[in-house]
């Protein structure tokens, strides 16, 4: 870590700077990792590992391209490790980082099963090291427009939240079609919806779930029904492959109001077009994906649009940044709250496996 002193006026202001370095560079750390590290201005982005040269240095002309992660793990300069690598290579990379007094952020899914998320949680502490998941959907528009709202709903029975896209054909080439660890939609997508629900409930009662291969020549999951127990309330979430019309991304029913949300965060195909975080324009959406508020009243219910805030993936890393600097400062996602996700799905599967109802 070193400082660099930036004009700010008549006055010079010192800034702890942190060297990154990227484990990657497919979309994930092309799209949702190098824009925002970039945004930053205490981060230093030095280094990436990959072979796709050519498409890193049109982005990225001035970074250090490399092919060994030994190159990276031996280097004094590199504070920090973001680990975008596929799902099987979270634990084993991330522990050797780790174990080489590198900070490391490491992509959704944390790993794949509880026993490697515990082990490198207990490694990063024992090291005195962050180690955080990109959690990045706690960052999105409904998400955390309904954060504002939930109040108004009064006591909540019933949570939706839906994950669906429209891919009928299998695409074998990708590895998340393909992979026996970590591969699918409930690790992918169902990871996301149930750290949404864990931020905002905490852990259920109780796990319900099913699970389906639906697609021609799909080999892994393409489709979860998932319910969470919580006392009275119900958490439902759910994905499918085949949505050619999608659900509600997110709706929350309370005993004095519902709020439902159409239409995924804008954040990602902004930043897959090439438009950065700084941007004016950056995370808002267009005004008819607005989420329709109804609150009880006097005359009946109240019923009124609501323009989402604007969605915000670079708080993660602003947030990151801050806590890298000042140990006071809470990291964005910790790796505990991570490691309880890998634990719900872990149930999920043990659900569908035996039919059945499993209390935690």
């Amino acid at each position: 870590m070193s400082v660099l002193n930036i004009k700010h006026g008549e006055k010079f202001m010192s800034q702890k700077v942190i060297n990154v370095g990227l484990l990657g560079f497919g979309l994930s750390a092309s799209v949702f990792h190098a824009p925002l590290i970039k945004s930053v201005a205490g981060f230093n982005l030095t280094h990436i590992l990959s072979k796709q040269k050519d498409k890193i240095i049109a982005l990225y002309p001035n970074i250090e391209i490399v092919t060994d992660i030994e190159l990276l793990l031996a280097n004094p300069e590199i504070d920090l490790l973001i680990n975008t690598l596929p799902n099987e290579l979270h634990y084993s990379v991330t522990k050797r980082c780790l174990e080489a007094g590198k900070h490391v952020v490491v992509e959704k899914p944390f790993v794949v099963n509880t026993a490697h998320a515990s082990e490198l949680v207990k490694l990063a502490a024992d090291k005195n090291l962050c180690l955080s998941v990109y959690h990045n959907r706690r960052w999105d528009n409904g998400y955390l427009t309904l954060q504002q709202e939930l109040d108004k709903l009064g006591t909540v029975h019933l949570y939706e939240a839906y994950f669906d896209r429209y891919r009928p054909e299998v695409n074998l080439q990708k590895w998340r079609e393909t992979t026996t660890q970590g591969g699918g939609i409930l690790y992918d997508l169902g990871s996301h919806l149930l750290d949404q629900v864990l931020n905002l409930f905490g852990m259920p009662e109780a796990v319900f779930a099913d699970l389906e291969t639906q697609r021609t020549n799909a080999q892994l999951t393409d489709y979860f029904h998932i319910v969470l127990y919580y006392q009275k309330m119900r958490v439902v979430l759910g994905s499918s492959s085949i949505m050619a019309q999608a659900r509600p991304v997110i709706a929350a029913y309370g005993d004095k109001g519902s709020y439902v949300k159409y239409g995924l965060d804008p954040q990602e195909d902004m930043l897959r077009s090439g438009m950065l975080p700084l941007e004016r324009g950056f995370g808002i959406e267009n005004p008819i994906n607005s989420a329709q508020l109804n609150t009880k009243n006097e005359s009946g219910v109240n019923e009124q649009s609501i323009i989402s805030q604007a969605g915000n993936y670079l708080n993660f890393y602003q947030q990151l940044y801050s806590a890298l600097v000042d140990c006071s400062h809470e990291l964005p996602v910790s790796a505990s709250s991570a490691a309880d996700v890998i634990r719900l799905i872990e149930l999920c599967i043990q659900s569908n496996d035996l039919g059945q109802k499993i209390y935690l």
